[in-house]
């Protein structure tokens, strides 16, 4: 099967919506309300440490906390939509681009687009622009040493 252009802007698109897919319920059901970031944390894992900023926000009355992108520091008092589940408002996600697209599904997604790139460059056709492999290996009109099967 041959994979053209179309398909393989099709196929990219999906796997750059990976991220997105584990906040589609929250991205059409969920509700917006304010947070104000009040603290920055620190976790420690032996040698290696992450912080991140807290950030808090009000449903119903009742006080919340999400943390916010990992090694990211925003000033305190820095104001975010924060986006909820009015079922659980404990789940919740800064309502941005950075919010939305960067969790625990990036990762795969992006290993999945370097391998799907190079599994489309390897097994395209190839374009009337670029060299085959005889032209490579010529050297002045004739052929070099080298030899090709």
């Amino acid at each position: 099967m041959k994979i053209t252009g179309f398909r393989f802007f099709i196929i990219t698109a999906l796997i750059l919506l990976i991220p997105i897919h584990s906040n589609w319920r929250l991205l059409l059901n969920g509700n917006k309300t304010e947070g104000i970031v009040i603290k920055t944390s620190k976790d420690n894992m032996g040698q290696l440490y992450s912080f991140y900023s807290i950030i808090q926000y009000e449903v119903n009355a009742k006080t919340y906390h999400i943390k916010g992108l990992e090694n990211v520091e925003y000033p305190l008092g820095k104001k975010f939509i924060i986006l909820f589940d009015p079922d659980n408002p404990h789940k919740a996600i800064l309502y941005n681009f950075k919010g939305i697209y960067f969790n625990r599904s990036t990762p795969v997604a992006i290993v999945l687009f370097v391998l799907w790139v190079a599994f489309y460059l390897s097994f395209s056709p190839k374009s009337d622009k670029r060299k085959s492999e005889r032209e490579w290996f010529k050297c002045n009109g004739k052929f070099s040493h080298h030899k090709l099967n």
